[in-house]
This record gives C-alpha cells, structure tokens and sequence, in this order.
C-alpha cells in the first residue's frame, strides 16, 4: 500500500513549490507610545496605537490571501496569542542595529532556507492588497528585484531575486533619500518598479486614506 494518497502527494508538492517564494513581514509590537511615533505628535499615543492596530489588521487579512510562505517578524517579542496567529507561517523576533542591517538579516535566512523570491512589507499601507503582492512575486520570476515607491521618499516593498547586499547598506533611514539610494544599488540589475503609495506615518497621510480617519471618530 502507497504511503500517500494521490490527493496528499499533490498537495505536499504543491506546497513544495509554493514554498519558493517568502513573504517577510515587518511589524513592531503594538506597544503605547511606541508604534506611530510620528502621528502621535498630533493624535496622541493612544490613538497612534488605535491606527496601528487597525493598519496591522488590514496587512494581517490582506497576506493570509497570498499562497505563499510568509514569516512575519516583531520588533522585540514573539505573541503566539495576536492575530496574526494562523496566518502566517512562522514568526521570528528582528535581529540588527538598524532596519538594513535587520532586513538583510531576514532575507539571508531566506536564501538560505532556499527560497528564491523573497518580499519584504511592512505594516504601515492602508491600501495594501493582494493584487500589488501577487504582482511583485511575478516581477521576480524574471527581474532581480522589484520596489514599490512610498511617498515620502522611502518604499513599502522590497524585493529580490538574488542577493545583492548593497541594497540595505548605507541608508539613511526613515529618510526622503532612501528609495533613491536603492535604486540607484540596482544599477547592475534588473528591477521592476511598481506604483506608488502612501505609508501612514504623518496626520497628513491620514487625509489621503479618508476611511482610515473615520475609524477615529468612532
């Protein structure tokens, strides 16, 4: 008698395939006076904490959708009882002295655990959604990489296929310069550059997602 059925086998190397392809996830731990930090200047800390909750919520159902591996990362402690639980794949606590040195971290595990396409997002788009995800992996079956412009100057997707260090070295952080910088890393690769969006980190950024700042009002 066979040890898997057909169905099982099918499914065990379909996942195999699936598997070539990771989402990482970076979020911070929904701590008050710690998340928004910006936006808190002008709603408070408990409000700031209120839309990171809500923009978390939005990016957590939006990936559950995406067939893909997804590890989601904190920014100090691993909560097996958020909502998260169930819809990712695993989960993993950031290592490194600033947001290159922790990205390229997570992207090295994931070369070396064997995937072949790898993402990165973050959880501050209200607008996420499937399609623009969905869109970036199939840009890295043929491209390098693939970045998705923010607003500010910085960007809410990165990825690649194939390391290439320089692209989370030597960034100003939180800054207007950093989606050019990385681009300009790619100058001997092939990157595909998807629409821009905005990141919610300003009261400003609020304005432009109307049905986030009612969320304020009630």
């Amino acid at each position: 008698m066979y040890r898997w059925s057909w169905e099982q086998l099918s499914r065990k190397y379909s996942l195999a395939f699936m598997e070539k392809e990771l989402l990482l996830i970076f979020t911070k731990n929904p701590q008050l006076g710690k998340v928004k930090t910006r936006l808190a200047k002008t709603i408070g800390d408990e409000k700031a904490l209120f839309i990171f909750s809500k923009l978390v919520n939005k990016t957590s159902r939006v990936v559950e959708q995406v067939s893909v591996h997804k590890s989601l990362y904190y920014s100090d402690l691993i909560d097996d009882q958020d909502i998260w639980e169930g819809r990712v794949s695993d989960k993993n606590i950031q290592e490194g002295n600033c947001l290159g040195e922790r990205m390229a971290n997570a992207f090295i595990k994931g070369f070396e655990d064997g995937f072949n396409r790898i993402i990165v997002i973050g959880t501050d788009l209200w607008n996420i959604d499937t399609q623009i995800i969905k869109k970036a992996f199939k840009a890295l079956k043929n491209k390098d990489g693939v970045i998705g412009p923010a607003t500010d100057g910085g960007y809410y997707l990165l990825g690649l296929s194939r390391w290439i260090p320089q692209v989370f070295d030597g960034k100003n952080w939180g800054t207007a310069s950093v989606f050019d910088d990385t681009v300009a890393d790619f100058k001997n690769n092939t990157l595909v550059q998807l629409e821009t969006k905005n990141d919610v980190d300003y009261f400003e950024d609020l304005k432009t997602n109307p049905e986030l700042l009612q969320l304020l009002d009630q």
